[in-house]
C-alpha cells in the first residue's frame, strides 16, 4: 500500500524512500508496532554491546540489589510484629539467589548443579521473559517490604528506592530484548511453514540429519533457518541456547520430531 492509498499528505524526499525510518520520525509511526518494538530492542542490544554489558549482567546485579535489601530488611524484621517483613524478606532472598546463581558471570563448577535443579523446578526462570516478569514482580515486592518496614533509615529508603528502579530498568530492558528475539524466531517460523505447505514432518527429517530419533542439532536448526529465508535469518549460539531452552521440553540441547510439529503448528513462543 503507498502513500497515495494511505491518505497522507506528504511528499516524497528525493534520496530518501517513503518508509525510511532511519531519517524520518514521520514515518516511524506508520510502522507497526512490533517493528517499532524490534528496533528499539535491537539499538538497546547495540548500546549494550558497546558498553560490554550483557543482560546476563543486568539480571545478576538486579538480583543481588533485591537481596541485599532484603538482608537489611531480615535484620531489622525480628520480632512478632514483624513476622510478615520476616517472611516477605526471606522470600525475596531465595528467589533473588535463585536468580543470582542462574545469571552468575561465567561458568564457575558450583553452580552447575544448582542451575539444573533451578531449570528443572522453575523452567519460567530461564525464559528472558519469565526473568524479566518475576525480578519486576520482586522488585515492587523490595520496594514495599521496605516501606512497611519500621526499622527504616534514610540511608535504607534511598537504596531500597535507587534499586528498585535499577531493578524496573533491568527487567525492560530483558523484556524487550526477549520480545524482539520472539518475534524474529516467529517470522522465521511462519515462513518455514509457509515453504513447507503443511509438511513440517518432511521438514524436520530432512534437516535433523544426525540422529533424527534424538533430535535436530543447533547447526541443523542454523541450517534449517537459513535456507528457508536466503540466509537472512541465523542464529548465534546464544540466541539458540535460548530457542531450545524454550522448544527442548527435556532439556537435552536437541528438538525431537514431537516438539518440531508443536512448535510449528502452535501459536507465537515467547522466550
Amino acid at each position: 500500500m503507498d502513500a497515495d492509498d494511505m491518505g497522507y499528505g506528504y511528499s516524497e524526499v528525493p534520496g530518501r524512500s517513503p518508509y525510511d525510518v532511519e531519517n524520518s520520525n514521520t514515518q516511524r509511526s506508520l510502522m507497526p508496532l512490533s517493528d517499532q518494538m524490534d528496533m528499539g530492542a535491537a539499538r538497546l542490544e547495540q548500546t549494550l554491546e558497546m558498553l560490554n554489558v550483557r543482560y546476563q549482567s543486568l539480571f545478576f546485579a538486579s538480583a543481588s540489589s533485591i537481596v541485599a535489601n532484603a538482608i537489611m530488611t531480615f535484620i531489622g524484621s525480628f520480632g512478632l510484629t514483624q513476622i510478615p517483613s520476616l517472611i516477605m524478606s526471606t522470600f525475596l532472598i531465595i528467589n533473588g539467589l535463585m536468580i543470582m546463581i542462574l545469571d552468575v558471570p561465567g561458568t564457575p563448577r558450583w553452580a552447575g548443579k544448582h542451575r539444573r535443579n533451578i531449570r528443572k523446578n522453575m523452567r519460567f526462570l530461564t525464559r528472558l521473559t519469565g526473568k524479566s516478569l518475576w525480578l519486576a514482580l520482586l522488585g515492587s515486592m523490595s520496594l514495599m517490604t521496605t516501606r512497611v518496614s519500621r526499622s527504616v533509615n534514610v540511608f535504607r529508603a534511598c537504596f531500597s528506592t535507587l534499586s528498585t528502579f535499577f531493578v524496573f530498568a533491568a527487567a525492560a530492558t530483558g523484556m524487550l530484548i526477549a520480545v524482539r528475539k520472539s518475534l524474529r524466531l516467529e517470522r522465521v517460523k511462519n515462513i518455514i511453514k509457509e515453504n513447507s505447505k503443511g509438511a513440517y514432518i518432511d521438514c524436520y527429517r530432512k534437516y535433523a540429519l544426525g540422529d533424527p530419533d534424538y533430535g535436530m542439532q543447533f547447526q541443523e536448526f542454523n541450517r534449517m533457518c537459513a535456507d528457508h529465508t536466503s540466509g537472512l535469518h541465523q542464529f548465534d549460539i546464544i540466541d539458540l541456547y535460548i530457542i531450545f531452552n524454550v522448544l527442548d521440553e527435556f532439556q537435552k540441547s536437541a528438538i525431537n520430531e514431537r516438539e518440531f510439529y508443536e512448535w510449528m503448528a502452535g501459536s507465537l513462543v515467547f522466550l
